[in-house]
């Protein structure tokens, strides 16, 4: 996984750099061509997607989004339990536990 993000922050990069050089490069070739402020414009978005790091969440897929979702109603739930565990309810209380341990072994069948 670590080399997936590693992958995706030189791809990133790599297309800011990209824009850079092609503004540069139409900047340096100045012509009288029409395409001149299209092939800038090209390059500033490509400015634009490599430093907002956009480029991994254009390119690759989202994979396993059902586990995202219980992971993220996971955390929800810890949320819930934690609020009300300074509120002392008891029978809240083990009604959220037993709800996040549901939700855990699902996560981790799901994993």
């Amino acid at each position: 996984m670590a080399s997936l993000l590693l992958s995706r922050a030189v791809l990133d990069r790599l297309l800011a750099l990209g824009g850079a050089v092609v503004i540069v490069v139409e900047f340096l070739t100045l012509d009288a061509s029409p395409f001149h402020i299209p092939v800038i414009a090209l390059g500033a978005l490509m400015v634009y997607l490599g430093l907002w790091r956009l480029t991994g969440r254009l390119i690759y897929k989202r994979v396993n989004k059902p586990l995202r979702a219980d992971v993220n109603h996971f955390i929800s739930l810890v949320r819930q339990l934690s609020a009300q565990k300074s509120g002392g309810d008891a029978k809240r209380i083990a009604e959220s536990e037993v709800a996040l341990r549901e939700m855990l072994d699902r996560i981790i069948a799901a994993a």
